[in-house]
């Protein structure tokens, strides 16, 4: 089968991928990572009532017209405002003030609060150091966020302050699409877990743990995370599963052309349809994709990072597809240094990305990952003899 380019790829991944279903989830779940169906919507306004921001006395800002330390402007205090507190029924006068905590609603006929530190902190009567403005140190109704609206988008992957708002917004459940479910797959005999003796001949399987967190990271839910040697019919056996439960199964290793690369003949034995298989990129070209009654299948290379680099090329275009989401943004950057080779098909490099400006680690073998620890992004590097020089623009992933 023919080499493709990663676009023709990309677009017989997303074909016919049709966004998965929504659930409704309790907000007590703390569904970090989940991906919204329906937009949150305030149920109130935030804040409900004026409310004061700090702790001082609520007051007609034109009371303490001239105030100063020199000549302070003393008032009576009429009462006491806590946070909790319902708001009080009658308007306070003109001419004296309120004492008032941080979150408490401000009086009706008040209009600023001077803070206690610009005062006496005096309780019967408070002497005023400061000239007040009116709605200085006030926080009106609905300031953050009025009744009915839109808090947070459908399409977005709820992260801390999401839910925080959609809390304050009185959201007891969010609308959400179903987590696509993963099976994911690491083969190679040369594999061992971490944390057993390497025996000679032997790696530690880091691929198994970074495509599962990139994946739960991302919003899926991984069904199972398997292990496997260079054994067809175990191979063969664990896809055939993956592809009953699974949205979407990944797998890592055993897909290039050596004798022991058996990913394309498992998916030829279980009748599987090849969709493509190579493309015309570095690192990853091997990449398969497949289809198992109906059922994705994603074979990535089992070098490191040709595996990471072609999981947010394929992977991630289509879990965001399945969730309903927007592609992964692309931009360009200035390359800070030049990259030494050329390159006979296009190059994803790992790099960080700040302020514009491309900066590339040392280290950029297929089979290397150390390197890709504190990066930000994948660079692309165009096709061509001789090395990339310094200062071009190139487009960027992140």
């Amino acid at each position: 089968m023919r080499k493709i380019e990663l676009e023709e790829a990309q677009a017989l991944l997303l074909a016919d991928v049709v966004p998965l279903e929504k659930e409704e989830v309790s907000l007590n779940s703390l569904p970090l990572g989940r991906v919204l169906y329906q937009p949150v919507t305030a149920q109130v306004d935030q804040p409900p009532f004026p409310r004061s921001p700090l702790d001082g006395y609520a007051l007609h800002a034109a009371d303490s017209a001239g105030a100063s330390e020199e000549e302070p402007v003393v008032l009576p205090v009429v009462g006491k405002a806590y946070a909790g507190d319902a708001p009080a029924g009658e308007p306070v006068r003109p001419g004296t003030a309120v004492r008032i905590m941080t979150g408490a609603p401000i009086p009706a006929g008040c209009d600023c609060v001077i803070p206690q530190e610009r005062t006496d902190c005096g309780e019967e009567r408070v002497a005023l150091y400061q000239t007040m403005e009116a709605h200085q140190n006030y926080c009106s109704q609905g300031e953050d966020f009025q009744e009915g609206q839109v808090l947070v988008p459908a399409g977005y992957a709820l992260d801390p302050a999401a839910i925080g708002v959609a809390a304050g917004g009185g959201a007891e459940t969010v609308t959400v699409r179903r987590r696509p479910k993963v099976a994911l797959i690491a083969t190679g005999e040369e594999l061992s877990a971490p944390g057993q003796p390497l025996m000679p001949g032997k790696i530690y399987n880091s691929n198994l743990y970074y495509l599962q967190s990139r994946l739960i990271q991302l919003g899926a839910q991984v069904l199972s995370a398997t292990q496997v040697g260079d054994d067809l019919t175990e191979i063969t056996a664990h896809i055939k599963a993956g592809a009953e439960q699974a949205d979407l199964v990944v797998t890592t290793g055993g897909v290039s052309v050596g004798q022991r690369d058996l990913l394309p003949q498992a998916v030829d034995l279980l009748g599987g349809e090849t969709l493509f298989h190579g493309l015309r990129i570095k690192p990853g070209s091997p990449a398969l994709f497949a289809k198992l009654d109906g059922t994705p299948i994603l074979a990535l290379s089992g070098n490191p990072f040709a595996a990471a680099a072609t999981f947010e090329l394929l992977v991630r275009p289509l879990l965001a597809a399945l969730l309903g989401q927007e592609l992964p943004e692309r931009m360009t950057a200035r390359l800070d240094t030049g990259f030494p080779k050329g390159n006979l098909v296009r190059r994803f490099v790992r790099g960080r990305l700040e302020n514009g400006v491309l900066t590339l680690p040392k280290g950029h073998s297929s089979g290397v990952m150390g390197s890709f620890v504190g990066c930000n992004c994948l660079g692309e590097l165009p096709a061509g003899p001789g090395p990339i020089p310094a200062g071009l623009e190139i487009p960027v992933l992140l």
